[in-house]
Parts: C-alpha cells; sequence; structure tokens
C-alpha cells in the first residue's frame, strides 16, 4: 500500500516529537544528592525542599522551631566608632546603635546572643521603607510601627516615649505603615540628643538568607539596618512586650550572676535558648557587659 505525501509527513512529525520527548526524559535533573546536601544543612526546626526536575531549579530553606526569631547574619548595626558591621561579626560587649528609654539614640553593649547560628538558611521578610532603609527579620520578630490614617502625627507624638510604640509583626505590615528609624535622627531627646525619625513602608516580601542571629542590648531596641527593631519575639504576648521586658531580664541576669556561679547561669541561658529554637542552645551571655553602663550618645 502506498502512503500519500500527507501521510508520510505525519509519521515524520510523530516520530520528531516523539525523540524530542525522550530527548527531555533523558536531560531531566535529578534532584536526588540537591535534596541530601539541603537536609545536611544546619536546621534547627522544619527543611523545606523543592526542586523541578525540567528546569534544575532548586529551593532549600529552615523554617525556625520553636519561637526563634531572628536577623540574618549579612544584617548590619552600627558601632560605637560609627562603622556599619555585620551581626555575624558583633562581639558580646561590643556597644551598637540603640534607643534609649527616653527615645534618645544611644550605644548600648550587646549583652546576650539567645540565637546564633551562622550556617543556617532561613526563611525572612525584607521589609523596605521610602528613605532607603530595609529590615530583613524573621516574621516572629517584634518590630515598632504605627498604621492607619494618622500614623505619621501620632508616631511623630510618640518619639519621646518607646515604652508607648506600638508593636507588630512584619507579617502585619502593610504599605503607608511608619516605623522609626535612625538615618537623618534629629535632636529632641534628653540634653538635645538625637531622636530617631520616620520611614514610610513601601513594600514587604519573601526572602532568603543564611545566618540567624538575635543579639540583646541593655535598652530593649536596637537599630538594625538602620531600622529600629524590638529585641523581643511573639514569645510574649504584644499586650505583655515593650523594652521594659528586655531591660527586666538584663536587671535579672545581673542578679543571677550575683547570686550564682557564672556557669549557671550561661547553662540556663543556653537551656532556656534550646526550649525556644527547638534544638540545642546556642545562647551565650556576658556578665561584664550587664555591669558596664547602659549606653553612651550617639
Amino acid at each position: 500500500m502506498r502512503c500519500s505525501g500527507a501521510a508520510l509527513a505525519a509519521l515524520a512529525l510523530a516520530c520528531l516529537l516523539h525523540s524530542a520527548a525522550a530527548g527531555r526524559a533523558l536531560l531531566q535533573y535529578d534532584c536526588t544528592a540537591a535534596k541530601q546536601q539541603c537536609e545536611s544543612a544546619s536546621c534547627k526546626g522544619k527543611i523545606n525542599f523543592d526542586c523541578d526536575p525540567a528546569t534544575g531549579l532548586t529551593k532549600c530553606s529552615c523554617d525556625s522551631a520553636g519561637f526563634a526569631s531572628c536577623f540574618p547574619g549579612s544584617a548590619t548595626v552600627r558601632t560605637a566608632d560609627g562603622q556599619a558591621k555585620p551581626l555575624s561579626e558583633v562581639q558580646l560587649g561590643e556597644r551598637v546603635l540603640s534607643v534609649g528609654a527616653d527615645g534618645a539614640l544611644q550605644y548600648s553593649p550587646v549583652y546576650m546572643w539567645s540565637s546564633r547560628r551562622p550556617a543556617e538558611a532561613a526563611d525572612f521578610l525584607l521589609v523596605r521603607t521610602d528613605a532607603g532603609a530595609n529590615l530583613t527579620v524573621t516574621s516572629g520578630h517584634y518590630l515598632f510601627a504605627w498604621r492607619g490614617d494618622a500614623a505619621q502625627r501620632a508616631a511623630q507624638a510618640a518619639l519621646g516615649n518607646p515604652a508607648g510604640w506600638p508593636l507588630v509583626l512584619p507579617s502585619q505590615l502593610a504599605v503607608g505603615d511608619v516605623v522609626p528609624m535612625a538615618g537623618g535622627a534629629v535632636p529632641g531627646g534628653h540634653g538635645g540628643a538625637a531622636l530617631p525619625t520616620l520611614a514610610r513602608v513601601t513594600s514587604v516580601e519573601r526572602v532568603q538568607e543564611t545566618g540567624v542571629y538575635m543579639p540583646h542590648t541593655l535598652t530593649g531596641a536596637i537599630v538594625v539596618d538602620g531600622v529600629v527593631a524590638s529585641e523581643l519575639t511573639s514569645l510574649v504576648p504584644p499586650q505583655l512586650a515593650g523594652p521594659w521586658v528586655s531591660r527586666g531580664l538584663a536587671a535579672s541576669l545581673r542578679l543571677a550572676f550575683a547570686a550564682l556561679p557564672a556557669r549557671s547561669v550561661e547553662g540556663a541561658v543556653r537551656s532556656l535558648s534550646a526550649w525556644a529554637h527547638g534544638g540545642p542552645g546556642d545562647a551565650a551571655v556576658s556578665a561584664p557587659a550587664l555591669r558596664a553602663p547602659a549606653a553612651s550618645a550617639a
């Protein structure tokens, strides 16, 4: 039986499509090795892995267990010598820019790391502002923010009283919300010291970063990536949270170091870190930093 030209063309096209499909199957990416590498990463929580066999694109991230909330290792703080330093390089006892009880910008020593995991990859939220200060933080870490039509006016009136600053989680932020920041600070605090200025949120997006760090200063309000952030997490109910909680924690640790061996206090802090983070404790605390003057002028 003789085949028409159309039949031969159809047969040739079918062969080409079959060959292309077979080629794609042969070229599919093997996700097994990437998954094994992802699962071997440091993660005190749940590892999320996704792989597209067709393109070879993979995603590996860690959802921190417990109530762990932190900043990435690449986030920066300003030290007393005026330098911007990544959190991954900051040492216990080093003075960093923070906000005191009167709202004034000042340098306060880092007396504790409640979390310090340099190798851990995690999901963060990137909060962008119209002032160019962009803060990267986990979703369970409290930020200070004013919301609504009167946000700017309310924030301006409250700058000198951090105890009254409203706390929100990054996932609750919306475009137009107002946050305090250190850039372009103006005089107005106690003795004419500089107060934070204000910026509006322009977007909130999910990102991946490496390293999870949670520093604690003697003021309870630290400036990270130019934005003033709380040092508390969703472990503390919002109606009970505030800078006074952080200062109370520091006071309690001073009393503990005065009454107990340093090793016992340090062990208790690590145990608390293990409970909060769902894994081995990685916290560190410094008795000398706790005894240092609370702040120096910015």
